[in-house]
């Protein structure tokens, strides 16, 4: 088992450095690590945390690597045949709970999302990332008023650090937490439960300081000039 992790340390190191690499060779590599719990034995208290200092990953990249692959050998699969869905797809459709289950009103039937989950994988080659992304979206149950809608902007540097993040982080402390996930890691709330936590909090602030959305505009009163005789 040390000579092993050993390996997998130094393979994860020079796939990294490898522009040709395959991602998903990186992705197996990373959920073996995380499985044989290797980071610890590296000095390091969670896989992401070993791969955003050592290998110069973001933590978030390396956790949905790992992931993917686990998703994948949960539902039965052979990387032979999840491989050909691509990275992209993968992501999308491991974001579903193997575990979970599918409530099909039409049907009122109950359906297990691991039968859904090797669907989509194996029908990947049919499909678009976005009609995989509809579909996923159909099994969370997030449609109609629970649809989600995408939003982005940009703000100044300053601003993102002194007012945004720290808001945020004050939003998280004030939801508590999230619990773990499959792989042992702390979850975190997203930045879109934090917004809507604080705009939730403005709404509820006291009458007075609660202002109009829309005021009415002061008629303008023009002063025609006279006319010469």
């Amino acid at each position: 088992m040390a000579e092993r992790s050993t390996e997998v340390r130094e393979l994860l190191k020079f796939h990294v450095k490898n522009t040709n690499i395959n991602t998903l060779d990186l992705a197996e590599l990373l959920y073996e690590a995380q499985e044989n719990g290797y980071p610890g034995k590296w000095g390091y208290e969670s896989l992401p945390k070993y791969a955003a200092k050592e290998l110069k990953i973001k933590e978030r990249k390396a956790r949905y690597l790992a992931h993917l692959v686990r998703v994948c050998r949960a539902v039965g699969l052979l990387r032979s045949q999840y491989e050909p869905a691509g990275i992209s797809k993968l992501r999308e459709i491991t974001t579903l709970d193997p575990d979970g289950s599918f409530w099909n009103a039409p049907a009122k039937v109950s359906e297990p999302l691991d039968d859904h989950i090797v669907r989509l994988i194996l029908d990947a080659d049919t499909m678009t990332v976005q009609q995989i992304r509809d579909e996923v979206a159909r099994l969370k149950g997030q449609v109609g008023p629970d649809r989600r809608v995408v939003r982005s902007y940009s703000v100044a540097y300053s601003t993102w650090e002194n007012v945004i993040k720290v808001a945020y982080e004050k939003a998280r402390r004030l939801l508590g937490s999230k619990g773990r996930d499959a792989e042992g890691n702390a979850v975190e709330y997203s930045d879109g439960v934090c917004q809507e936590v604080i705009c939730a909090n403005f709404l509820a602030q006291p009458e007075e300081i609660d202002l109009p959305l829309e005021t009415e505009k002061p008629e303008l009163k023009t002063q025609l000039p006279m006319e010469k005789k």
